[in-house]
């Protein structure tokens, strides 16, 4: 497999930006955020919810398959930006010849069905709940409602490494890939968890963002005099399509980007919730990505996992500094726009840096922030991160082909 390379020939996610790509490219040039304010239990709180646009493209999947009624949202979600990313890259599910697999993700999994049938249980807990409530809170019902509605027969694997899990969902793929083990992956993750005891475990925490009626809820990297955490939570899910081509067999008009690398680590974390102050993770993750880079083309952009906590942020500012030294690559965060969305994170990360790299858009922020760089030439080359509760770490460097 050493004469391969793993590429991404087709994509789609459901966000607060929406669905479609021209959408979604157009709201990012817009530099306003797409969170919103909503009543979740009894709190009235800024979230990235989706639009309009998608709940009724759910809707419309669910009349058309009325057993999808019954999943949990994550599985849903999951399974429309499955199927578009699927039907995007051209592949047919009666291609024999081709083993594809499904590797998703999700950090909360099905939060809204546990805590609803929770709710009957705890009201009676020797009454009855119904008989489908293990196989639908299973984490496993994500990856195996996507591989049997597209009628897959290849490996399906789940997930969960807090807010790395996307990452996490594209490396086993791609181990999976050059391994010769399967030839085509959907790698992904899927995330609603805008549920009023998941909105209770983020505000225990004390990171959630205060601020009411402001234009940017979330502010990650903020340069104000007085920064503080702006956490904001938001749902959303995004999937990949993955194969492995012969390098002489590429062919730049029908797929997107190449992966080059990918680095992971883990440290033994100050606290449950946070990283050491250097980012040490993150300092050996995107070390490793680096090192087994394909191409010698510098770095041109760095897809921030900043969420707008201030000693989150900071850690990872430190661990690129001490990685680039004094001229790093210019950073950005796109959580501003749509909140948090956990595992889903990075993955939207992933659709970002493709869009910069076939579009050529260039993103900014729409506020003051700490680092001001913006890449002064069309972007080829991006690495994202992700950290997660636990101290882990991941970087996925992708570049043009």
């Amino acid at each position: 497999m050493r004469n391969k390379s793993i590429i991404i020939r087709g994509f789609s996610s459901a966000s607060a930006l929406g669905i479609n790509k021209i959408e979604i490219l157009t709201n990012y040039r817009l530099r306003k955020s797409f969170i919103s304010y909503k009543t979740i239990g009894n709190k009235f709180i800024p979230v990235g919810t989706i639009n309009e646009n998608i709940e009724k493209e759910i809707k419309q999947l669910i009349i058309s398959e009325p057993k999808l009624k019954r999943l949990d949202r994550t599985a849903i979600l999951a399974l429309l930006t499955s199927k578009k990313a699927f039907e995007e890259s051209e592949l047919t599910q009666s291609d024999s010849k081709l083993n594809i697999g499904v590797s998703i993700g999700s950090s909360r999994g099905a939060t809204s069905t546990f805590e609803s049938i929770f709710s009957i249980f705890d009201k009676d807990p020797y009454g009855k709940i119904p008989i489908n409530t293990s196989p639908l809170t299973t984490l496993g019902n994500i990856s195996s409602t996507v591989a049997s509605y597209l009628k897959l027969t290849g490996p399906f694997i789940s997930h969960s490494s807090t807010c790395s899990t996307g990452l996490q969902s594209i490396a086993n793929a791609i181990a999976w890939l050059k391994a010769g083990m399967a030839d085509v992956f959907i790698a992904g993750a899927s995330e609603a968890p805008l549920t009023p005891f998941t909105i209770a475990q983020i505000e225990a925490l004390g990171i959630y963002s205060k601020d009411s009626g402001v234009e940017f809820p979330c502010r990650p990297l903020d340069s104000s005099e007085n920064p503080q955490n702006t956490f904001v939570l938001g749902e959303a899910a995004s999937s990949f399509i993955m194969q492995a081509i012969d390098h002489d067999k590429i062919n730049k008009a029908q797929y997107l980007v190449q992966i080059e690398s990918i680095g992971y680590a883990f440290e033994t974390p100050p606290s449950l919730t946070g990283i050491s102050s250097d980012g040490k993770p993150l300092i050996k993750s995107m070390s490793m990505a680096i090192e087994n880079m394909i191409t010698d083309k510098n770095i041109d952009l760095i897809l921030l996992h900043a969420p707008g906590t201030i000693k989150g942020d900071n850690a990872e500012l430190a661990a690129i500094k001490q990685v680039f030294g004094e001229n790093p690559p210019a950073v950005f965060s796109g959580k501003w726009i749509m909140g948090h969305t956990f595992a889903t994170s990075a993955l939207l990360n992933l659709e970002l840096a493709i869009l910069c790299i076939t579009q050529g858009f260039i993103p900014r922020f729409p506020y003051p922030v700490t680092v001001s760089k913006i890449p002064n030439k069309p972007i080829k080359k991006v690495m994202i991160n992700a950290t997660g509760f636990g101290g882990n770490a991941m970087s996925l460097i992708v570049s043009a082909i």
